[in-house]
């Protein structure tokens, strides 16, 4: 494996109908920095295969060889993308592309990142008016809030300390620090949230109406003593608390992404 480029710079190995590998085992903004010195390298000598190899996640978002030991590649890199301080006008992935590479640098000195899917699950357990009829239970609302976490999305509690609340309403362990309940309440912020949100689940209340409002078949209603058909004549996914058992949440969860 190459790692010392101050003789000979990386280009200068390449040959046509070679199969390469880099190792760019680096964070993520170097990564974003690098990718399109990686384009034009792999535009400049197209009859040449350069493959990459990342980690930590970020083969989840680029094309990266399962195997950084993968055996058939003629030359094998490893890049430091060093730091540049002290080298005025030049940014890391300038002296990358001078140093290491031996290419001229990318006009654009970021890539551009596909939009992903929102990660976050809006939660509700707490109504304002009525929680003794409305308000899921603080062992359940966990139940409900690891397994969002166990499914690989991320839970944030949509419960805004607004000008009618319930000071019984006090927030539950299980949402700790992921909530807004230390934002200044407003209709825009809260709305703004839960239009970003991949997937709601809540109790009757207005947050839970904002959802159907937007995403109704993203909805999952945590019925009490309201049932559903007071607030819409349209079929609603639910659970019900006297019924309520530990992997219907996920079970809902996996219907959404099939």
């Amino acid at each position: 494996m190459i790692t010392d480029f101050r003789d000979k710079p990386l280009a200068d190995y390449l040959q046509p109908g070679q199969r390469v590998l880099i190792r760019f085992g680096h964070g993520l903004g170097d990564t974003i920095m690098f990718m399109p010195l990686l384009d034009l390298l792999r535009y400049e000598y197209l009859r040449t295969q350069i493959d990459l190899y990342v980690e930590c996640g970020q083969e989840a978002i680029w094309g990266s060889v399962p195997d950084k030991d993968a055996e058939g590649y003629d030359q094998v890199f490893s890049l430091d993308f060093p730091m540049c301080e002290g080298e005025l006008g030049l940014t890391k992935a300038q002296k990358c592309a001078r140093d290491e590479l031996g290419i001229s640098s990318a006009d654009d000195p970021f890539c551009e990142l596909d939009v992903q899917p929102s990660p976050l699950v809006g939660c509700h357990f707490q109504g304002t008016a009525l929680p003794g009829s409305v308000s899921w239970p603080e062992a359940e609302a966990q139940q409900i809030w690891e397994e969002v976490r166990a499914f690989g999305k991320v839970p944030i509690e949509c419960h805004m300390q607004h000008v009618f609340h319930n000071p019984v309403n006090a927030p539950y362990w299980c949402v700790g620090s992921r909530n807004l309940r230390d934002c200044q309440a407003s209709l825009p912020t809260l709305i703004g949230l839960i239009q970003r949100c991949w997937a709601f689940i809540g109790v009757a209340s207005g947050p839970w109406v904002v959802a159907m409002s937007m995403m109704p078949e993203r909805c999952l209603f945590l019925e009490r003593g309201h049932k559903a058909s007071s607030y819409t004549t349209e079929p609603v996914s639910k659970l019900t608390l006297d019924t309520f058992e530990a992997g219907q949440v996920t079970t809902w969860l996996s219907m959404l992404s099939s």
